[in-house]
């Protein structure tokens, strides 16, 4: 049963406070929703990493399909970008994947080595509420932009949607500043596509996936950081 919930604006944030919590990756716009939409689609096992060298180098070593974005748009050599949109139309059973954003997958990296840690977005709110609630302590952890070091909106907003549903459930839990703050907005999704990413998201011409963002439990999933090291993590999500 959930006894302590809190929300760290970055990854950063969350190695300040104490060791030992559940994480909760949360790149709403769009890497975390990306790997949902993987792992629904069937994908065994994805290895995300924090840059694109690694991630080219990588993909050459072996049979893996290779998704990933730099300034918004798939880079060169990639199969395909960080899109949730198009992802949740592969066939993708069985097979094993690389993704490398700018944000999100660096996050994923840095909080990997400090508990367990999950990748949530609303696409799996449900399950991923589900997950956090087995567990004592339960950090949220914003993957914000500027890779991975400064506060995003859309981040806290999706995060602020886990830490209500997780209050919803577990009234009597000790809360942190930021998740006291969660609690008290109405209708936190809707600030999503009001951020200064989902405007990117627009000039760029991804409506589709903004509104594949905003789809709660389209792929309901947990994707698990199973293995980590220095500059890389590795996911799968039992069950899926």
């Amino acid at each position: 049963m959930v006894e302590q919930i809190d929300i760290a604006m970055t990854p950063a944030e969350a190695e300040a406070k104490e060791p030992g919590a559940t994480y909760i990756v949360v790149d709403a716009v769009r890497a975390t929703t990306t790997i949902a939409a993987l792992f629904h689609r069937g994908l065994r096992r994805l290895r995300v990493v924090g840059g694109i060298d690694e991630a080219r180098r990588l993909r050459a070593a072996g049979d893996v399909i290779l998704f990933g974005e730099e300034g918004g748009l798939r880079p060169w050599g990639f199969d395909y970008g960080n899109s949730p949109a198009e992802a949740a139309t592969l066939d993708l059973e069985g097979r094993e994947a690389i993704l490398m954003t700018s944000n999100g997958t660096k996050a994923l990296c840095a909080v990997a080595n400090l508990g367990l840690t999950a990748a949530g977005a609303l696409v799996n709110l449900t399950a991923i509420a589900a997950f956090a609630e087995t567990h004592r302590r339960v950090v949220v952890v914003c993957s914000g932009n500027a890779g991975a070091r400064t506060f995003s909106l859309e981040d806290f907003a999706a995060g602020a949607c886990i830490v209500q549903l997780l209050h919803q459930r577990h009234p009597a839990a000790l809360l942190g500043d930021a998740a006291t703050l969660a609690i008290e907005m109405k209708d936190p999704a809707r600030l999503i596509t009001r951020s200064e990413h989902a405007d990117v998201m627009r000039r760029l011409q991804f409506d589709r996936d903004l509104a594949f963002v905003m789809s709660v439990d389209r792929a309901p999933c947990v994707p698990l950081i199973v293995e980590h090291g220095e500059g890389w993590a590795v996911l799968e999500a039992p069950g899926s």
